[in-house]
């Protein structure tokens, strides 16, 4: 497992947060999702023989929000 840390822009609410929870962990090989509101950041653990940081950037960027790194 690997995990990893998004900053994402444009979360304002707790609603924000779990669409982008949703997103993300509707992704195949996603263990699990923690969204920091505060931080403006979500922490993954996924499976990288299962999902690569591309396609859970790209989830986060569909769902409205911007993916600053």
């Amino acid at each position: 497992m690997t995990t990893e840390t998004i900053k994402i822009e444009g979360m304002m609410c707790g609603h924000c947060k779990a669409n982008v929870e949703k997103s993300i962990a509707a992704i195949a090989g996603v263990s699990e999702v923690k969204v920091d509101l505060e931080a403006k950041q979500a922490t993954v653990t996924f499976d990288p023989s299962v999902a690569d940081l591309e396609t859970i950037k790209a989830a986060v960027a569909d769902a409205g929000y911007t993916v600053v790194a």
